[in-house]
């Protein structure tokens, strides 16, 4: 028994030691120290230095080391490695064009039920099935992620889903989603899903919604979408003929320095006038 707790110990020292190389920029001696423990075969390390090692030789541009050191951690059945390894063996075989494995390792990560693990698995098989025209495939997958509730996987999957949506002609439950991850707070996908909001209600015919959502854009103060927003809701102000309505949101727009809509809101305040 002492042996046992000993080793693990040892193991652990190994581990921690491998870590710390690799922080301070040691490469080699990190790789070499992390393949130790993997090959000590000791249950409570060994999975996660192999999944260690994968990230680190995908750094290094070794594909087929990775892919190597990910499996041993998914064989070694750690609750956190190897769900956490299934799914980046999932994006590894995915960029290798294996989409059949990367399927079969995004799933297996999914039903891991691993809090961080299973939603990332579920987003990037949404996405990846989405690509391959699997549009159920994806639906499914992608509520499965933002029903995890997971802060940085599910809102970023419900804008994803609610494009998917849109595309299929599921309007109501587009608006939904989109709402969802809105509503999520989350400053990237939130604001992107309020700019496909305010879109999809323009093109419903309400003005009003739509207004609401790209302000919502706006208030998230996202970089690209905050002024993209402005411009779009001072182009369907004008056009609905609420002429100091959108030159508000069209200075904004203009005002925000971004490459691309500060200059086309300045020629649409020109047009007004």
């Amino acid at each position: 028994m002492h042996g046992d707790s000993q080793t693990r110990k040892d193991d652990g020292y190994q581990l921690s030691h491998a870590m710390w190389l690799e922080k301070a920029g040691d490469v080699e001696g990190a790789t070499a120290a992390y393949r130790t423990v993997v090959e000590a075969g000791v249950p409570h390390t060994a999975g996660m230095a192999a999944t260690n090692l994968g990230v680190l030789l995908t750094r290094l541009g070794d594909p087929e080391g990775a892919a190597a050191a990910y499996r041993q951690a998914v064989d070694s059945g750690h609750p956190d490695a190897a769900p956490l390894a299934a799914a980046n063996l999932g994006v590894l075989l995915q960029q290798q064009g294996d989409v059949d494995g990367a399927a079969a390792a995004y799933r297996s990560a999914v039903d891991s039920g691993h809090r961080d693990a299973a939603p990332r698995a579920a987003f990037d098989l949404g996405n990846m099935l989405a690509e391959r025209g699997d549009a159920e495939g994806a639906r499914a997958a992608l509520q499965y992620a933002v029903d995890s509730g997971h802060p940085e996987d599910a809102p970023g999957a419900a804008f994803c889903l609610g494009h998917l949506l849109k595309r299929q002609g599921r309007l109501d439950e587009a608006r939904a989603v989109y709402q969802w991850a809105v509503d999520s707070g989350h400053p990237r996908a939130g604001s992107m899903a309020a700019c496909n909001l305010g879109f999809l209600l323009k093109e419903q015919g309400d003005v009003e919604g739509a207004a609401v959502a790209y302000r919502r854009a706006m208030d998230f103060g996202h970089p690209d979408f905050a002024p993209k927003a402005a411009f779009d809701l001072g182009s369907m102000l004008a056009a609905s003929g609420d002429i100091d309505g959108a030159r508000s949101a069209l200075v904004q727009a203009a005002g925000s320095g971004h490459p691309h809509f500060s200059e086309e809101a300045r020629t649409a305040l020109a047009v007004l006038g």
